[in-house]
């Protein structure tokens, strides 16, 4: 049984409430996994859902597999939950003067989603700009060495948005820097506030 339409959006309305205030985009997956614990016999929440979704191991599933997954493409104005977000993250645009500095343009009709990423252009130069949390890191450099392994010379910048509430460990960001030396790919860090 499908769970219907409006109970639905109003269960990921609060569930997206609950993760901007708990900072998700920046949580470690442990502390994920409690909140999804949570969630799942939360009488607004997982409760709510117990007619379509039996048991809470189910509900936990649905939520990290659904409604979670949507999550980072909901907060940068993209997917079916898009309109459920409080407070948007940083648009690409701001995004992309904070990583390659100014006059760099993003080609809204070249956005994709699986990652998230968009064609940028200055003068006659043009790259991929795919960004992510630190956990979307690894779907970024996929996507760029498979673009890459398929033809495509277009260059990538790899954006990973940090926080100041949270910011990523001084290691963390070192880790990241290798990977790209590594890999060709051009990763920077930027705060997404």
């Amino acid at each position: 049984m499908a769970i219907p339409n409006d109970l639905e959006l109003e269960v990921v309305k609060r569930m997206y409430h609950e993760a901007e205030e708990a900072g998700w985009a920046y949580l470690p997956d442990t502390e994920r996994t409690t909140i999804y614990h949570r969630w799942a016999d939360d009488p607004q929440i997982g409760e709510r859902l117990s007619l379509f979704i039996k048991t809470s191991a189910a509900r936990r599933l649905w939520f990290k597999d659904g409604p979670m997954k949507e999550f980072s493409r909901a907060l940068n104005g993209s997917g079916k939950y898009a309109s459920l977000v409080a407070v948007p993250a940083a648009d690409v645009g701001t995004l992309t003067t904070r990583a390659l500095g100014p006059g760099w343009e993003p080609d809204e009709s070249t956005r994709q989603v699986k990652p998230l990423r968009v064609l940028v252009r200055k003068d006659e130069e043009a790259e991929w700009f795919a960004w992510g949390g630190a956990h979307a890191l690894r779907h970024l450099v996929y996507a760029a060495l498979r673009a890459e392994a398929n033809g495509d010379p277009t260059p990538w910048t790899l954006c990973v948005v940090t926080s100041f509430v949270k910011p990523l460990p001084v290691e963390e960001k070192a880790e990241h820097l290798r990977i790209g030396q590594r890999s060709g790919l051009k990763i920077t860090h930027v705060s997404g506030e």
